[in-house]
C-alpha cells in the first residue's frame, strides 16, 4: 500500500475516533445526580455519568487549588467523592496543566468538564496511532495495521472512555507505545534510543495506575526473545511509514545487559518518588492497602456468592459468579455497557445477568453478534499462527499475547475479591487484542482480505452509531427518574 494512502486512512481512523469520542463527551452527563435503573432496583446517585469520572476530577481539582497532591483517608466522611486520592499523579498532573492552557477555571461546571474531557481524546487518538504502528512495526503489513487501528479507534466503549475523565486512557496509551517500540526492537534489533524509550515510557505508565506493572515481565521476556530478522523481499527503503521506526543506527539483535539496566533505572527514577513517598504514607510503595481500603464499599465477591447459595441452593453460586456476572458483564462491556455499567445497548434489559425481574430474557443478540464476531476473530489468529506466513513475527505475537494474559490474569486476581467485572481493566492490552483481531479477520476472509478493513470499521461505525442514538436517552430517563423520585 502507498506512503500517503496508508498515512491518509489512518489520519482518517484518528479523526473518527476523534469526532466519536466528543459526541460521547457532549451526550453524557457531567456531575450530573441521578437514578441507576439497571442494578436490578432504582439507587440514586450522585453522578451518572462514566464511571470514577467525578472523583477524578475531585483530584484534578485538589491540584489546581492547593498545587499539592491529596491524601488518602479511610475515615474521611466524603470518601465518596475522594476514593481516587491513592491513585499516582502522571494523569492528574497533565490534567491539571491542561486545565489550565484551556482555561477549564471551574471544574464543578459542565463547561470547563467538556475542555477537560477533551484531553482523553487527544490520548484516545494517540492510542490508534500507537496501535497502528505496534502492527505495523510488528508485522510490517500495513492493510493489518490498519484493521488493528479501526478495532481500536471504533471501538464503542473505548470509544466513549476517551470521551470522559479517567487515567485509564493515558495508562492504555503509554502500555501501548510501550509494546510498539518492543515490537520494533524484536524486528530489527536493539538500540539505546529504543531503550531509552522504552524505559521513559514504561516509567510514566506506573506513575499512571499500578497496572502497567504488568510491562516489567513482558519486557523481561521480550528481552529473551528472539529478534525476528525480516523477510528477504522486505526493503526499508520503499516499505511505507518504516523511517519512523528508524529511531538509531547499528542495532543490536539481543539488548545488552547495560541497556536492560538503564531501562529499568529510568523507569525507577521516574516512579520511585511516588512510591517512596506512599511508604511514607500507607507504609506500602505501591498504596495497595489504600487501594483496598478505597474500594471497602464496592461489592464483594463472597456476598455475591452467598447470595446466590441461598437463593438457589441447588446451583453452583461461583459458576453462577464467574459465568453470569464476570463472564456476562465484561464481555457486554467490552463492545459497550455506558453510565454507571447501567445503560446497555439492550435498554429494555434491567438485570445484571441480562434476563428481567419477570423471567423475560433481555434482547442481548446485539452482544451475542458481536462476542461471536470477535471469538470467530481470535480463532481466525489461532489459525493464522499455524500459517508460514507469519512465522517472522512469532517474537511479537509471543510478547502480544503475555501481555494480555498478565492483564487477564490481573483482572480474574482483582474479581477474586470484588464484583468489577468492567472490560476497561482490559483495555491495556487493548493493542494485542486489536492486532489479533486484525489478523484472524484477514486470515477468515481468505482471498477477500482486501476487505479487512472496510468491514471493521464499517460494523463497528455502525455499532457506535446506534450506542449514540440510545444512549441520551437512557441518560435522560435517570435523571427523571430523580425528579420523580422528588
Amino acid at each position: 500500500m502507498p506512503r500517503n494512502v496508508t498515512l491518509s486512512i489512518l489520519l482518517a481512523l484518528i479523526v473518527a475516533h476523534i469526532v466519536l469520542a466528543a459526541n460521547y463527551a457532549a451526550v453524557t452527563p457531567y456531575r450530573q445526580a441521578g437514578v441507576v435503573l439497571g442494578w436490578g432496583r432504582p439507587q440514586q446517585v450522585v453522578d451518572i455519568g462514566a464511571p470514577d469520572e467525578r472523583q477524578h476530577v475531585n483530584y484534578v481539582i485538589h491540584l489546581l487549588k492547593t498545587h499539592s497532591f491529596p491524601v488518602f483517608n479511610p475515615n474521611d466522611k466524603n470518601l465518596g467523592e475522594t476514593y481516587q486520592s491513592h491513585q499516582p499523579p502522571a494523569y492528574y498532573l497533565l490534567a491539571a496543566a491542561w486545565s489550565t492552557i484551556t482555561g477549564a477555571s471551574d471544574l464543578e461546571q459542565r463547561d470547563s468538564g467538556l475542555k477537560l474531557r477533551a484531553l482523553n481524546i487527544v490520548l484516545g487518538a494517540g492510542t490508534v496511532a500507537g496501535v497502528f504502528f505496534l502492527a505495523f512495526w510488528g508485522f510490517r503489513n500495513p492493510e493489518v495495521a490498519l484493521t488493528a487501528a479501526a478495532f481500536t479507534a471504533l471501538l464503542p466503549m473505548f470509544t466513549a472512555l476517551s470521551g470522559a475523565v479517567s487515567n485509564d486512557p493515558l495508562l492504555i496509551l503509554l502500555c501501548t507505545w510501550v509494546l510498539a517500540v518492543t515490537a520494533l526492537c524484536l524486528r530489527d534489533g536493539w538500540s539505546w534510543k529504543r531503550v531509552i524509550a522504552i524505559g521513559v515510557l514504561t516509567g510514566l505508565a506506573m506513575l499512571t495506575k499500578t497496572t502497567a506493572l504488568a510491562l516489567v515481565p513482558i519486557l523481561l521476556l521480550a528481552a529473551f526473545l528472539p529478534q525476528e530478522v525480516p523477510k528477504p523481499e522486505y526493503n526499508p527503503e520503499e516499505s511505507t511509514l518504516e523511517a519512523l521506526g528508524a529511531l538509531d543506527s547499528a542495532p543490536k539483535r539481543k539488548p545488552a545487559f547495560a541497556m536492560l539496566c538503564v531501562a529499568g533505572v529510568l523507569a525507577l527514577v521516574i516512579v520511585g518518588p511516588w512510591w517512596a513517598r506512599n511508604q511514607s504514607l500507607y507504609k506500602d510503595p505501591l498504596a495497595i492497602n489504600a487501594f483496598n481500603q478505597a474500594f471497602k464499599g464496592s461489592p464483594q465477591k463472597s456476598a455475591l456468592v452467598e447470595g446466590f447459595q441461598a437463593s438457589d441452593p441447588d446451583s453452583s453460586a461461583e459458576m453462577t459468579y464467574w459465568k453470569d456476572w464476570v463472564g456476562w458483564w465484561t464481555a457486554r462491556s467490552f463492545f459497550g455497557v455506558f453510565g454507571n455499567m447501567d445503560i446497555w445497548l439492550n435498554e429494555t434489559g434491567t438485570s445484571f445477568t441480562g434476563t428481567s425481574q419477570k423471567g423475560v430474557v433481555a434482547p442481548n443478540t446485539l452482544y451475542r453478534i458481536c462476542l461471536a464476531m470477535v471469538v470467530l476473530c481470535v480463532i481466525g489468529w489461532i489459525w493464522a499462527m499455524t500459517k508460514g506466513e507469519w512465522k517472522a513475527t512469532k517474537s511479537v505475537q509471543i510478547l502480544n499475547a503475555a501481555f494480555a494474559v498478565i492483564v487477564l490474569l490481573l483482572f480474574l486476581k482483582f474479581n477474586m475479591q470484588y464484583f468489577q467485572a468492567q472490560a476497561r481493566y482490559l483495555f491495556p492490552a487493548l493493542g494485542p487484542i486489536s492486532c489479533a483481531v486484525a489478523i484472524g479477520v484477514w486470515q477468515m476472509l481468505g482471498t477477500r482480505r482486501v476487505l479487512a478493513l472496510p468491514v471493521v470499521a464499517i460494523l463497528l461505525l455502525g455499532l457506535n452509531l446506534y450506542a449514540l442514538s440510545v444512549v441520551p436517552d437512557g441518560f435522560a430517563k435517570r435523571v427523571d427518574a430523580l425528579k420523580q423520585m422528588g
